[in-house]
């Protein structure tokens, strides 16, 4: 923890020295595009995890894989929220790193350093943000809950019919989405967001999350209610009692 601790402030720092900056950017696909801030943060963190563990693979956003046939896995979204940083239109991104066994994430980082919020977690070791505890929301019922909603990247009108649901009579109260899927996933770990959802997502956008959202006593699956691994695009992430609730209602 400490390593991938150490890691994240460090890229905090550099993405700082970018916020703002309108950098040039460059497109790699018709709704996707990076800055000199994606590819330099990405080197760096590539660079501390292959000296640090080089029979770990790598999940990179900004890069190919990097397979070493391990158990073990680094998930990496070098910047999430790049529009966020290019442009200061909100605080809304971070750098993720996320440790994973198998499928499965057992440990989490996400710095946002635009809002000084350092989240953190560790398998069976509780979830922190800046030092603190934290926990998700106690909400109940749905119709007053405040939701995170993404589209991605891919397949944006895949989500449309759940937010169809979510707006229907007896849905939530308000929903958002600021082009980060990290933030909005931390939110609901503090308990500040009571849920969130998304249908096409790119595991790099979720892995840190997933077990910083389970360690704030969350339920974190994908639309079919199975728990969340890698290799899964949609995600629904709550607490344990809302979660019913939801799969039943947008399922």
């Amino acid at each position: 923890m400490v390593f991938t601790i150490e890691l994240a402030r460090r890229v905090g720092k550099l993405l700082m020295k970018f916020h703002n900056q309108r950098l040039k950017p460059i497109w790699t696909s018709p709704t996707h595009f990076k800055t000199k801030a994606d590819e330099d943060s990405n080197q760096l963190i590539r660079r501390a995890i292959i000296s640090r563990f080089p029979e770990h693979n790598i999940l990179s956003e900004e890069s190919a894989p990097r397979r070493k046939k391990s158990l073990f896995t680094w998930v990496i979204d070098p910047v999430d929220g790049t529009i966020n940083l290019r442009t200061g239109v909100t605080d809304h991104f971070s750098v993720c790193i996320a440790f994973c066994e198998n499928k499965t994430p057992i440990l989490g980082v996400i710095n946002a350093p635009k809002r000084k919020e350092f989240y953190r977690a560790e398998r069976n070791k509780g979830a922190f943000c800046n030092d603190l505890p934290i926990y998700v929301s106690e909400t109940k019922d749905i119709s007053p809950i405040l939701m995170g909603v993404d589209s991605g990247k891919h397949d944006r009108a895949k989500h449309l019919p759940y937010l169809k649901k979510l707006l229907s009579p007896g849905g939530i109260t308000c929903f958002l989405s600021t082009g980060c899927a990290s933030v909005p996933l931390s939110l609901v770990a503090r308990g500040t967001l009571d849920a969130y959802l998304a249908t096409s997502l790119e595991p790099e956008d979720m892995a840190a999350a997933v077990v910083i959202i389970r360690e704030a006593g969350g339920k974190v699956t994908n639309l079919q209610g199975k728990e969340w691994q890698l290799g899964d695009k949609s995600i629904l992430a709550t607490n344990p009692y809302l979660h019913k609730k939801l799969i039943k209602f947008l399922v």
